[in-house]
């Protein structure tokens, strides 16, 4: 219950934290389904529908997580696990009457559609909603953190338990209830950590945003110096392309048109060339001004020319209200034996001056 009130004050106090109202519902529920257990015993109907309801909980942190992620919260298919431990509890009795074994078999059934939505819940929170990726301009997406993997873990935690249970079936009644303190303590650890991670979410992709925008041009939203050099490590070897872009009478740009406009051609020049780049695998920045930098892999040497024309010609596409321009695109190949891009930039600036051997330009 205090972990449902501290989800419901923090989506309160945040507008753009409303997910946590999933989390406090489940939380909360999870207090009133342990309570209403108490008075259930005996009564199949009653017991069933709380089973439901504790399925139910979990799918509860499923559609957080959806939430928090930007994807619709409910499917269809999340009514599936509620309707299973449902049917599961009932259908036993209604098909072989009473009788012990019935009711074993009722308990196995409980324990096994119980533990199915727990690996529901625990997957998801560790799995990746399709199309999540990092923007090329602005913004970070989920980040995949460490509370965010705790509650995962936390929820995968849970089948351990409900797998004692089952083995607790095969013996005496009395070696029963004590392997049954097993899982509730457990619980007890696991509903803590569980929530803790949820809790943790929020904050770790605040701070997962924070460092994405120190690495971030803020007018372009691409990759400023500090966010080139971080990106391109991986790519630097013998072969990789290093494409020096820059836009072309930018200052007539300015003094013709007024600054805003020129500020729309570079934010242009961005989307244009940055998601080709993109598109080939590599990574692309700001150096500043109207110069750009472009890293492609090395398994593009062979065609950095096509590259740098195809980038080159990406632009040629005018973007609705910005004046006429157009880039000079310069390109280098990292040579053996350096290991950083300074001296392959040299050489792709220089190349900006060479249009007709080296140089792409228009």
């Amino acid at each position: 219950m205090a972990f449902g009130l501290v989800f419901a004050l923090v989506g309160l106090g945040r507008k753009t934290e409303r997910y946590c109202f999933h989390w406090s519902v489940s939380a909360l529920l999870y207090a009133a389904v342990l309570t209403g257990f108490e008075f259930a015993l005996g009564r199949p109907v009653l017991e069933s529908a709380l089973l439901g309801a504790l399925a139910g909980t979990n799918m509860l942190i499923v559609s957080g997580v959806r939430a928090f992620d930007g994807a619709p919260p409910f499917r269809a298919w999340m009514a599936l696990p509620v309707a299973g431990c449902v049917g599961t509890h009932l259908v036993p009795a209604w098909i072989a009457g009473g009788g012990p074994l019935v009711a074993v078999v009722t308990e196995v059934c409980d324990t096994v559609s119980l533990a199915v939505s727990a690996a529901i819940a625990g997957f998801s929170c560790l799995s990746r909603e399709p199309g999540e990726k990092i923007a090329l301009t602005g913004g970070a997406a989920a980040a995949r953190g460490r509370g965010r993997r705790l509650a995962g873990y936390a929820m995968l935690g849970y089948l351990p338990g409900y797998a004692i249970t089952l083995m607790g079936y095969l013996w005496t009644v009395p070696t029963l209830n004590l392997l049954a303190l097993i899982p509730m303590l457990s619980d007890q650890l696991l509903l803590a950590v569980l929530n803790l991670g949820l809790l943790a979410m929020p904050a770790e992709r605040a701070q997962a945003m924070l460092r994405d925008a120190a690495l971030r041009d803020p007018l372009t939203g691409v990759w400023n110096r500090a966010g080139l050099e971080a990106h391109s490590r991986a790519l630097i070897e013998p072969g990789a392309t290093v494409l020096a872009i820059d836009l072309d009478h930018f200052k007539q740009i300015n003094d013709g048109h007024g600054h805003l406009a020129g500020d729309e051609v570079l934010k242009a020049l961005a989307n244009l060339a940055g998601g080709e780049v993109v598109s080939l695998g590599g990574v692309f920045g700001r150096l500043g001004g109207d110069e750009f930098l472009a890293v492609l892999p090395a398994w593009c040497a062979p065609y950095a020319r096509a590259c740098a024309q195809q980038i080159h010609e990406a632009c040629r596409q005018q973007t609705p209200g910005t004046p006429e321009w157009t880039i000079s695109v310069g390109l280098a190949q990292v040579e053996k034996g350096e290991t950083e891009l300074r001296d392959a930039l040299q050489r792709a600036d220089r190349a900006l001056y060479v249009p007709r051997s080296t140089a792409v330009t228009g």
